[in-house]
């Protein structure tokens, strides 16, 4: 009887290990994949890389700002000879952003410059935004904005203050120079 039961709660617990461990492709495991390809960049960002002067931030831009810990960013330059990678790259990342679990903040189209901003949480604490642009000229960006309880009204009012000023933080001048070459 004892045996039985030993084989029973194996039996339960390796189905549930194997329930719990899932192939789908997530954001975490592309960035971790391609942190190596060459034909990518990948930069771990924190916030304050952004120089913002917070004396000058309204009591809701400011708590924004603090609830923003790091921005990962995965880039991929296009060249004439990857153009099959970077379009299977692109693939990837759609595929992976169709998941349910990614909801949609807004959808950018400017001709040849296209993107999408998602996000992972709910309508009162967002844990992760996602941003991804792509050309077919130069390459594509995915960036994942990480933090503590970040508000979505909140984070479009730090969105302003981000393109209101001009952010030339290191680590963003090094993804500058990494489209240039």
């Amino acid at each position: 009887m004892k045996s039985s039961i030993t084989n029973f709660v194996t039996v339960v617990c390796t189905v549930l290990l194997a329930l719990s461990c899932s192939n789908d492709e997530s954001l975490q495991k592309y960035f971790v994949n391609n942190s190596e390809n060459a034909n990518f960049i990948s930069l771990t960002i924190p916030s304050t890389v952004l120089n913002i002067n917070q004396e000058n931030l309204t009591p809701e831009q400011k708590e924004a700002y603090e609830s923003v810990q790091k921005l990962n960013i995965l880039a991929f330059k296009l060249k004439d000879d990857n153009r099959t990678e970077y379009e299977a790259e692109k693939g990837k990342i759609s595929s992976i952003l169709k998941n349910d679990k990614y909801q949609e903040l807004m959808r950018l189209n400017s001709g040849k410059h296209k993107g999408v901003v998602k996000y992972l949480g709910d309508d009162t604490a967002i844990d992760e935004i996602i941003i991804y642009g792509n050309d077919n000229e130069n390459g594509f960006a995915l960036i994942r904005v990480l933090g503590n309880n970040m508000k979505p009204e909140k984070m479009m009012q730090l969105m302003k203050v981000v393109n209101a000023n001009n952010i030339d933080g290191k680590g963003l001048n090094e993804l500058k120079q990494f489209f240039k070459k």
